[in-house]
């Protein structure tokens, strides 16, 4: 474990308790006692140091501390690569695909995660209820991929919506954003390193379901002002083109100041 995310229901203050499967996680799988100390995040994002004060049965009572600072690791890491929000427009594939998909995004430092039912859906949104319990799963899975990886960034997963949502489900304008959707033909010629050449306040990248994107849904996002981008010559599994994707991003953010051009 990299850092606790402590559980929705805490609002604040110095302490904390855990009950249930928290308290289980650190008591009986990862063996600590009181007095140990490990890293914390809150659900916005915020760190802390954690400490165990006491452990009775079933119940874990933590002091929530302010982080001291420690290098690179220290409170002021920054989220992203530059500061750029990424976002991820996930057509819902087929199975437990979508399981893998929000697992590998938190780990890599996604913002947001908007699951969507395209034309080409295997998986459908079922009534409401269902699409509750499908959105509760993935938060779990998102604490784990949080509490494993250590990314500082809390990864939002949202309720799953039909791909005509889209702009309700962006909002308002965000300065700086880009959007981006992943074809498996070069379509425009564009390429990721032209794209982020600036200084972009948020990515948004939409990758397909199995059989991709239909042409009505490529108009509709050309129509929204997204560009095409290409992954390559090879015909990538939905789940692994969205870590794909997700990694370019990153790592092109991450080195810019090596390709970007300096008076």
């Amino acid at each position: 474990m990299r850092q606790f995310v402590l559980p929705p229901r805490w609002s604040g203050g110095p302490g904390c308790v855990l009950t249930g499967e928290d308290a289980r996680y650190l008591v009986s799988v990862l063996r600590l006692s009181p007095g140990d100390r490990f890293p914390g995040l809150d659900r916005e994002g915020r760190r802390y140091d954690l400490e165990i004060r006491s452990v009775s049965q079933g119940r874990v009572d933590l002091a929530v501390l302010p982080r001291r600072d420690s290098g690179e690791d220290g409170p002021d890491r920054p989220a992203t690569p530059g500061g750029t929000r990424l976002v991820l427009v996930q057509a819902l594939p087929k199975g437990r695909k979508m399981d893998l998909v929000v697992r590998q995004a938190a780990e890599a430092g996604v913002a947001r995660i908007l699951p969507v039912e395209s034309s080409r859906s295997v998986a459908r949104i079922s009534d409401e209820g269902g699409a509750a319990v499908k959105r509760a799963r993935w938060e779990r899975i998102v604490r784990e991929a949080l509490q494993q990886s250590g990314s500082p960034l809390r990864t939002e997963v949202e309720l799953p919506r039909p791909f005509r949502d889209l702009p309700d489900l962006l909002g308002d304008p965000v300065p700086g954003r880009i959007g981006l959707y992943f074809h498996e033909s070069p379509l425009d010629g564009g390429t990721l390193h032209r794209y982020l050449s600036g200084e972009p306040g948020e990515v948004v990248a939409c990758v397909g379901p199995e059989g991709g994107f239909s042409m009505e849904e490529v108009r509709f996002l050309d129509g929204l002002g997204f560009r095409s981008a290409h992954l390559g010559p090879t015909v990538l599994r939905t789940e692994t083109a969205a870590l794909y994707a997700i990694a370019a991003i990153q790592v092109i953010l991450l080195e810019r100041s090596s390709w970007t051009p300096t008076e």
